[in-house]
């Protein structure tokens, strides 16, 4: 028998027993709250953050972490004189479906973010050598009436046999080719007429088998062009400045199956696809990123967290129970404490980055270095844009807001384009200049 001494002890170390059962298989029937965390602010981290906020996934916390000071694009991002600044201006084609929706899901008026659909120009030393049409606001008249010759008589045909005077909407490039045709301002009627070799391409290219894709990627876009006939001045004057401002690269160093695809599904099935608008007043952040900041942020939609400043130090992994590779910990300098701090029991990363920002993290991340998928991803190389603002003291007159320009030698080999801002946001033009107030 036990003395009476130890009963009680017996006792409480029973109790204790029984409460650490009945605590851990509490902490065992509560469900874990899940952590997903998203490198990157810009289009990619946002439709990410979005896509987890409304996926239904309950007791969960989604954080942000950007380099800028706010990625909600709440407070202006602004020069030292006080002017806005933006890293470039960004076009919405009529086929951004996502965007479309976007705006649409938020509430706002397209007719109050975005400008109508406008003309684009493009130029070369020699001035300037072509205006691409809004295409779907192209009439019969306007496109067919403008080729020598032939078309006053093509112009009564086709709106005899459409009955209307609406130019029809064709396939695609064989809409673009027959809208474009009247607007070059130098290029003779014989290198424009070229441009239907573009038509010919896109039919054996895309309709092909497997076998004569493969043949198309092999081959470069300068080839593709050669092999169908495109005039030399057509490509030089007009494709190949296009390219260098869509793709970044001459057609020598571009694949033509890419080339093809990006004429194909840049306009998708109609000539109208390729035009295009621009954001009415303001920037694209706080046109768009504010208010789609706002809902994810609210808790009924997400609680999304942002940390804006901060940035990716190191990427922590850990095998599972299953065996495999999971994020575990992210440890990110805070720029404006200076302070490194951890986000740890991670369930889940989306790496939302461009090429240098991919390479940072990796290179500061042993264990994603080590995986063959990472390592090649770090590995590929972006292309330097430079993007900068110009305040004249005088109004500069230009056909098209939106321009292009290409065989300028000072660029050597490289392709731009401009957009007059004042004619975009005509009514923000005291936005544009920031401090200073425009009468």
């Amino acid at each position: 028998l036990s003395s009476s001494r130890t009963i009680p002890r017996r006792l409480s170390r029973l109790r204790e027993a029984v409460d650490a059962q009945a605590i851990e298989e509490i902490v065992e029937e509560s469900p874990k709250r899940k952590k997903y965390v998203v490198v990157g602010g810009g289009w990619g981290g946002w439709g990410a953050a979005k896509a987890l906020c409304e996926s239904g996934i309950e007791n969960v916390d989604i954080t942000m972490i950007d380099a800028l000071p706010d990625p909600t694009g709440r407070t202006p991002y602004l020069s030292s004189t006080g002017k806005p600044v933006e890293a470039g201006t960004r076009g919405f084609w009529k086929d951004y479906p996502n965007i479309n929706e976007l705006v649409s899901e938020l509430g706002l008026d397209e007719n109050e973010i975005f400008t109508p659909y406008t003309n684009s120009s493009f130029y070369s030393p020699d001035g300037l050598e072509a205006t691409a049409p809004v295409f779907g606001e192209a009439t019969i008249d306007n496109i067919l009436g403008g080729i020598p010759f032939v078309g006053d008589a093509l112009k009564n045909a086709v709106a005899e046999a459409s009955g209307s005077d609406d130019f029809p909407m064709l396939p695609s490039p064989l809409g673009q080719v027959m809208a474009t045709i009247p607007y070059f301002e130098r290029l003779p009627l014989a290198d424009r007429a070229s441009m239907v070799g573009l038509l010919f391409a896109t039919i054996d290219c895309l309709g092909g088998d497997e076998e004569t894709k493969q043949q198309y990627d092999r081959m470069s876009a300068h080839e593709l062009f050669l092999r169908f006939k495109l005039s030399e001045r057509l490509v030089e004057d007009f494709i190949k400045p296009t390219l260098l401002v869509g793709l970044f690269k001459p057609p020598e160093e571009l694949s033509a199956f890419v080339v093809m695809e990006l004429l194909y599904y840049y306009a998708l099935a109609h000539q109208d696809s390729f035009d295009v608008r621009w954001i009415k007043n303001g920037t694209v952040s706080d046109s768009l990123i504010a208010p789609l900041a706002e809902r994810l942020m609210k808790e009924e939609n997400g609680g999304l967290q942002v940390l804006g400043g901060c940035r990716v130090k190191e990427i922590s992994l850990d095998k599972g129970k299953d065996g495999k590779l999971h994020a575990s910990k992210l440890s990110y300098l805070n720029t404006r404490s200076g302070e490194v701090e951890d986000i740890e029991n991670i369930d889940g990363i989306v790496l939302a980055l461009g090429c240098q920002g991919m390479q940072s993290v990796v290179s500061s991340s042993p264990d994603l270095a080590r995986l063959p998928e990472f390592s090649k991803a770090a590995s590929l190389k972006g292309i330097d844009v430079i993007s900068c603002r110009l305040y004249f003291d005088r109004r500069v007159e230009t056909r098209s807001p939106a321009n292009v320009f290409s065989r300028f030698e000072e660029l050597r080999g490289a392709g731009g384009t401009f957009f007059m801002l004042d004619q975009l946001q005509e009514e923000n033009l005291a936005g544009l200049w920031g401090k200073v107030t425009v009468d």
